[in-house]
């Protein structure tokens, strides 16, 4: 018979076998600084959550191995219990955007590459990744493109499902016509939101609510990065709408909360600017649009991101333009694309989603 000292030993022994996990962990760069929107999966590729703007996750649950990535970073695999003070700390990437020449032509041509891949509890879902032909025109401020890429699901009905959307998130991918970062400042004039200095180059983007994200202009690396959280944006103009219409009619208002299937969608995106901090359409660097959702029946929370880096400019014409877009008109498969990603240096998927991803892939291929 076990006495009462024996079970409370047992307890013990049974406590300090456990592994030790970090709760609450804080993603941050090599200088301390957070890094937001870093997707945090499981080592199965199953998605667990997204920091938040200065770099929090509240819990990575029962899991003693995590992996952890973002646009501008290298890929991270940690054991939970090697988290010092709940601290993890990502090496920036590497990644060089190539020098422009300016000329007197008509169009910038710029090549991104980017991909798209939807995760949720089951791990990687659906997998689109290619490279983007832009022109923009100097004199209109507009963008064409046309896009060339993979795609492939974990089934059919998946493919058919994402597919009818992805037309949405290639947009996103192709060279930006504004940057968020001119689209922050249009915001503060119209009064909408408050730019507010908050030292070492960095701003708070807040509206009357809430904060939304940080601008943050580096002037030794002379880049600017924008994160905006665009979701709680757009949800508070809307209730601000409603609610002045409510009051005109002399009604309660009632606020709408974000949509139980769309719980998130933020935006980070990358510049380079001069000693000053100006920045023209040509120094684009990369951008991320972040969607995370939770499923209508499981309650299960999934994973859109769309990440796009820039890796060609040139001043061209319209005839060279369209010679371009022929060139790049190849049927691309998954080893073309690993390649293309280690010679512009883009940081890879975490393994293990890139893994889940290569299965699903050889599997499509091989009953083609």
């Amino acid at each position: 018979m076990m006495t009462k000292k024996t079970i409370l030993i047992s307890c013990l022994l049974l406590l300090c076998a456990m592994p030790l996990r970090a709760q609450r962990i804080q993603v941050v760069d090599g200088d301390g600084t957070p890094i937001p929107y870093v997707t945090v999966t499981t080592t199965q590729g199953k998605f667990i959550a997204s920091t938040d703007i200065d770099g929090w996750l509240e819990s990575v649950g029962e899991n003693t191995t995590i992996h952890l990535s973002q646009v501008a970073y290298k890929p991270l695999t940690i054991a939970v219990a090697d988290i010092t003070d709940g601290r993890i700390t990502l090496d920036e990437a590497g990644y060089d955007l190539p020098e422009v020449v300016v000329k007197p032509k008509d169009l910038l041509y710029c090549q991104t590459y980017f991909r798209d891949v939807y995760i949720d509890d089951d791990g990687p879902i659906y997998y689109r990744a290619g490279v983007i032909d832009n022109a923009y025109d100097i004199a209109k401020k507009e963008v064409s493109a046309k896009t060339h890429h993979l795609s492939r699901a974990q089934s059919g009905f998946w493919k058919a499902l994402y597919s009818s959307t992805s037309g949405q998130y290639d947009k996103f991918a192709r060279l930006p016509e504004e940057s968020y970062y001119d689209k922050m400042r249009e915001l503060q004039q119209k009064g909408t939101i408050t730019l507010t200095d908050a030292g070492d180059g960095r701003q708070i983007i807040a509206d009357s609510i809430c904060q939304l994200g940080y601008i943050h202009w580096d002037a030794e690396e002379r880049t600017r990065t924008v994160s905006f959280n665009l979701s709680t944006y757009r949800n508070h103009i809307k209730n601000k709408e409603k609610q002045e219409k409510a009051a005109k009619k002399g009604k309660t208002f009632v606020p709408d909360t974000v949509k139980q299937q769309r719980t998130s969608t933020t935006i980070y995106q990358v510049y380079r600017t001069d000693s000053v901090g100006n920045s023209r359409t040509d120094d684009f660097v990369m951008s991320q649009l972040t969607v995370i959702g939770r499923h209508r029946h499981s309650g299960t929370e999934y994973l859109i991101q769309v990440q796009s880096y820039a890796t060609d400019y040139a001043y061209i014409d319209k005839k060279e333009y369209k010679q371009q877009r022929k060139d790049n008109e190849v049927d691309m498969n998954i080893d073309e694309l690993r390649r293309f990603e280690k010679v512009n240096k883009i940081p890879p998927l975490a393994p293990n989603i890139q893994e889940q991803i290569n299965k699903f892939i050889d599997k499509d291929d091989n009953q083609r």
